[in-house]
Protein backbone atom coordinates (compact mmCIF):
# COMPACT_ATOMS: atom_id res chain seq x y z
CA UNK A 1 0.00 0.00 0.00
CA UNK A 2 1.43 3.28 -0.98
CA UNK A 3 1.82 6.12 2.07
CA UNK A 4 -0.62 8.64 0.77
CA UNK A 5 -3.29 5.75 0.60
CA UNK A 6 -2.34 4.14 4.14
CA UNK A 7 -2.25 7.93 5.56
CA UNK A 8 -5.90 8.10 4.47
CA UNK A 9 -6.51 4.84 5.54
CA UNK A 10 -5.10 5.43 8.92
CA UNK A 11 -7.27 8.12 9.48
CA UNK A 12 -10.55 6.42 7.92
CA UNK A 13 -9.56 3.92 11.13
CA UNK A 14 -8.33 6.34 13.78
CA UNK A 15 -12.42 7.99 13.17
CA UNK A 16 -13.85 4.58 13.15
CA UNK A 17 -12.29 4.06 16.34
CA UNK A 18 -13.13 7.10 18.08
CA UNK A 19 -16.98 6.42 16.60
CA UNK A 20 -17.14 3.13 18.11
CA UNK A 21 -15.43 4.59 21.51
CA UNK A 22 -18.10 6.80 22.23
CA UNK A 23 -21.12 4.87 21.08
CA UNK A 24 -19.69 1.76 23.03
CA UNK A 25 -16.96 2.56 25.46
CA UNK A 26 -13.52 2.24 25.52
CA UNK A 27 -13.49 -1.22 26.90
CA UNK A 28 -15.66 -3.07 24.31
CA UNK A 29 -14.21 -5.59 22.20
CA UNK A 30 -14.78 -3.99 19.19
CA UNK A 31 -13.53 -0.66 20.59
CA UNK A 32 -9.99 -2.60 21.28
CA UNK A 33 -10.00 -5.09 17.75
CA UNK A 34 -10.01 -1.23 16.13
CA UNK A 35 -7.21 0.14 17.94
CA UNK A 36 -5.17 -2.88 17.04
CA UNK A 37 -5.97 -2.49 13.68
CA UNK A 38 -5.16 0.98 14.05
CA UNK A 39 -1.76 -0.02 15.42
CA UNK A 40 -0.99 -2.28 12.60
CA UNK A 41 -1.40 0.43 9.96
CA UNK A 42 0.49 3.04 11.95
CA UNK A 43 3.36 0.38 12.12
CA UNK A 44 3.38 -0.23 8.57
CA UNK A 45 3.19 3.47 7.49
CA UNK A 46 6.06 3.77 10.27
CA UNK A 47 8.03 1.17 8.03
CA UNK A 48 7.33 3.15 4.92
CA UNK A 49 8.35 6.06 6.08
CA UNK A 50 11.61 4.94 7.84
CA UNK A 51 13.18 3.15 4.96
CA UNK A 52 16.83 4.25 4.60
CA UNK A 53 17.69 7.09 2.28
CA UNK A 54 14.06 8.01 2.33
CA UNK A 55 14.06 11.20 4.41
CA UNK A 56 16.68 13.56 6.48
CA UNK A 57 16.54 11.50 9.67
CA UNK A 58 15.38 14.80 11.61
CA UNK A 59 12.25 15.37 9.15
CA UNK A 60 10.75 11.62 10.33
CA UNK A 61 11.11 12.50 13.56
CA UNK A 62 9.48 15.53 13.29
CA UNK A 63 6.37 14.11 11.38
CA UNK A 64 6.41 11.51 14.13
CA UNK A 65 5.89 14.01 17.06
CA UNK A 66 3.56 16.03 14.73
CA UNK A 67 1.79 12.42 14.28
CA UNK A 68 1.82 11.87 18.10
CA UNK A 69 1.10 15.39 18.92
CA UNK A 70 -2.80 15.46 17.18
CA UNK A 71 -3.35 11.32 18.08
CA UNK A 72 -2.82 12.76 21.93
CA UNK A 73 -4.95 15.84 20.90
CA UNK A 74 -7.66 13.45 19.56
CA UNK A 75 -7.61 11.04 22.34
CA UNK A 76 -7.91 13.75 24.97
CA UNK A 77 -10.77 15.09 23.21
CA UNK A 78 -12.34 11.71 22.90
CA UNK A 79 -12.13 11.35 26.73
CA UNK A 80 -12.90 15.16 27.34
CA UNK A 81 -16.22 14.45 25.70
CA UNK A 82 -17.34 11.76 27.38
CA UNK A 83 -16.86 13.72 30.57
CA UNK A 84 -18.73 16.38 28.85
CA UNK A 85 -21.59 14.67 28.26
CA UNK A 86 -21.77 12.55 31.74
CA UNK A 87 -21.91 16.22 33.40
CA UNK A 88 -24.63 17.66 31.46
CA UNK A 89 -27.97 18.32 32.99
Amino acid sequence: MREEQLEKAINKKRDEMIKIGLAKGLQCEETILCSQELDDMINEYNRLKLRPNRFNPIQQYHEFILFLNECTFKLLMLGCSSYIRYFQV
